[in-house]
């Protein structure tokens, strides 16, 4: 055994390429390293069997190591391939079939080269020249060989053609390292056709040149994540994702077109290198209002032949090289369909519904007018019959007939309250503004229901400010307002305290009136509906004491006409205070009738 100077680089690789394998062993965790190490061993099989021939000076000891390096000479290529199919994401490929496949020729390729003493089918002729400084080997090929050659070239070729689609399909940003590996897999076809069909050398370097393919596709994928980042990435995210993607370069060529953009544009074929206004010459009113923009949102939509007009949310953003210059642009496109038919639908259900609504309150106005002229008679003749009953001594049906004027009066004023409703909601409730004394109003409030108070043994609290002035607004609705919040504080109180208060907001010019009880209140959950129509604190004291829960919605949208607002505090079992703050001068009636159409 001898080290010679011939003998040196090849033992210096094949320690590189112990350490490449080791160091993929201890990392065959990440992406792509377990791919590496069978192309990594065949190669380390191949430089360590080269470097211990060239040890030798004898026959047999060379012949051994010769054959010995075949393993890893068989190993390789395949490998190359298996990795290739695994760095562009074609692993459905390397089924155990296909495989076995693969591993046919390899198997027989090393029966060859070892029976080939017995055969020549492998080597028609070997001697080793020991002539000169250093031995070589003096062969003549058989056609075993040039077999394994030839596969051996096939799945080298094949290789570096699934790296280079990979190179012309993959984004500017990877191109340099795919070219590196696309290089280093290169590489060694070369040397070994320099070896074995040109003759240039006594000496196989083909070894060394694989240890630069090994060190090509370690450095993508330890340095920089190749295979974590493309194109297994590209293809599994960006091919997949249902948003629309396209990269154009400087010149507005397609770069990058994902498969869900293709089909946003009911595009066929290959569009990678086109420009994008020819891509796109269908909708030239589209590439007009993009045209000269970097960066821009919009929604846009897409009328194509034989389909309903689909839209779309764009963004289009810049794409900048390291040194901040613009190299691209990068375009997402959301569709949006869906969501703009969903809208659609929503809209025609609003405008059915408000029509329906309108419809509703029209019918409710009309049908209370039409009540009520009946309804007047009623009470009429009721009220000439208890007359008249009692002036001809009818006392027994005297208090039946008071039950009759009590329901009409009660059922006229939900008629009244109905009616009033309806108004607010088909928009034909009218403002009448006149002057009028603050104090005044408060009185002739009080007057109508103190009869009430009486009866529910409740005691009345009047707290008006010296300072009320008068107001300049719609009387009767403030009056309503008052009777309306007095009239629940009653309904709802027994044997306690009702409060009025009354003062005037000098710095604002607005009146506000409290109105407070310490009846039962009112819970948290009916807090948040109470001023809706038809809404009622309490069922229970609705079987007792009647009403149609129209009152304080009827409260709340009077005071949104008059310029106003009214607000409520109120807990169970310690009473409820209402607030309503009304402007002292409403001028314009016009002004709050705009107003209440837009609460």
């Amino acid at each position: 055994m001898k080290i010679t100077s011939i003998i040196l680089p090849v033992l210096i690789a094949s320690l590189i390429a112990i350490f490449l394998l080791v160091y993929t062993w201890q990392r065959r965790t990440m992406r792509g390293a377990r791919p590496l190490l069978p192309l990594l061993l065949g190669i380390v099989i191949w430089l360590v069997g080269s470097t211990i021939e060239g040890l030798y000076f004898d026959y047999n000891s060379r012949l051994f190591w010769s054959n010995i390096q075949y393993i890893g000479i068989v190993i390789v290529p395949t490998a190359l391939l298996v990795f290739s199919l695994y760095f562009t994401d074609r692993t459905s490929a390397l089924t155990r079939r296909n495989l076995a496949l693969l591993s046919i020729m390899p198997l027989v390729t090393l029966v060859l080269v070892w029976t080939s003493p017995w055969q020549q089918f492998f080597r028609i002729s070997l001697a080793l020249n020991t002539s000169g400084a250093y031995p070589f080997w003096e062969w003549v090929p058989g056609p075993g060989f040039w077999l394994h050659t030839i596969y051996s070239y096939l799945l080298l070729i094949s290789g570096v053609i699934i790296l280079g689609q990979a190179y012309r399909q993959s984004a500017r940003l990877h191109r340099r390292q795919i070219g590196i590996m696309l290089l280093g897999a290169t590489v060694p076809w070369l040397a070994n056709i320099f070896f074995v069909v040109v003759r240039g050398s006594n000496i196989d370097y083909t070894p060394i040149a694989f240890l630069i393919t090994g060190a090509a596709v370690a450095w993508g994928i330890f340095k920089v994540g190749l295979v974590e980042i493309a194109p297994i990435i590209r293809k599994r995210v960006i091919d997949e994702m249902q948003e629309g993607m396209l990269v154009l370069d400087e010149q507005n060529r397609i770069l990058e077109a994902n498969p869900a953009v293709l089909r946003m544009m009911d595009v066929q074929g290959d569009v990678l290198g086109k420009p994008i206004a020819e891509v796109m010459a269908r909708w030239p009113e589209l590439l007009a209002q993009f045209q000269g923009q970097v960066s821009a949102q919009a929604e846009i939509s897409l009328p194509i032949e034989g389909q309903e007009t689909r839209y779309f949310q764009i963004s289009l953003s810049p794409l900048h090289n390291r040194k901040g210059l613009q190299t691209g642009q990068l375009i997402m496109a959301h569709e949006i369909t869906q969501q703009k038919q969903t809208e659609r639908s929503l809209t025609e259900a609003k405008d059915a519904a408000e029509a329906a609504n309108r419809a509703k309150s029209t019918f409710l106005a009309t049908m209370s007018h039409e009540l009520r002229t009946p309804l007047a008679a009623i009470i009429g003749y009721s009220e000439l019959i208890q007359e008249k009953s009692e002036l001809w001594g009818y006392e027994k049906i005297i208090p039946q007939l008071g039950q009759i004027g009590t329901a009409a009066h009660s059922l006229n004023g939900l008629i009244g309250n109905i009616l009033d409703l309806s108004k607010i909601e088909a928009e034909r409730m009218d403002l009448v503004c006149s002057q009028f004394g603050v104090a005044a109003l408060i009185n002739d409030v009080i007057i109508n229901v103190q009869p009430q108070i009486e009866k529910q043994g409740n005691q009345l609290n009047l707290k008006l400010a010296d300072d009320l002035g008068s107001m300049h607004t719609d009387q009767t609705k403030v009056r309503q307002i008052l009777l309306n919040l007095l009239g629940n504080a009653i309904k709802f109180t027994r044997n306690g305290t009702i409060s009025l208060t009354a003062v005037r907001e000098k710095t604002s010019d607005m009146i506000q009136f409290s109105i407070k009880d310490d009846g039962e209140g009112i819970s948290e959950e009916m807090m948040a509906k109470i001023f809706q129509p038809f809404v009622q604190a309490d069922s229970s004291f609705t079987r007792v004491h009647g009403g149609s829960g129209l009152g304080l919605a009827i409260s709340s949208r009077f005071c949104q006409m008059l310029g106003g607002h009214i607000t409520v505090e109120s807990k169970l079992g310690q009473g409820t205070i209402f607030v309503v703050t009304l402007p002292a001068q409403l001028s314009e009636p016009e002004t709050a009738v705009s107003q209440s159409k837009h609460t």
